[in-house]
């Protein structure tokens, strides 16, 4: 193996490992990104609806599913608040855009909860 092969070999090795590096970095990224999102969707629903009163409880779904809304496919969280009002509680369900963090559905359950 000449000089010059030796130094293609060593620079095609150091660009494959920096590749693969590079991947696993923004794989764990993404990982992470992706535990924290459905965290962040339900702090900010709960924060608009403290601004009206107080909530009793919370939740969001940890992984996105696939659904169609509006003849389109998302991937979406859905989630729920329970929300003291004056006649009691009260269940709210909404849905999330996954990619978009749009707040794609909120509605009122009927019946009241004791």
């Amino acid at each position: 193996m000449t000089e010059d092969e030796k130094k293609l070999l060593k620079y095609a090795l150091y660009g494959f490992a920096n590749g693969v590096m590079a991947g696993l970095v923004g794989a764990v990224a993404w990982q992470l990104q992706a535990r924290e999102l459905p965290d962040s969707l339900l702090a900010e629903i709960k924060s608009l609806f403290l601004k009206e009163g107080p909530i009793a409880g919370a939740w969001i779904e940890s992984r996105p599913r696939t659904t169609v809304w509006h003849n389109q496919r998302h991937q979406v969280y859905f989630g729920g608040i329970t929300r003291e009002e004056q006649a009691g509680l009260t269940q709210y369900q909404f849905m999330f855009d996954a990619r978009t963090r749009e707040l794609l559905d909120l509605k009122k359950e009927a019946g009241q909860l004791d």
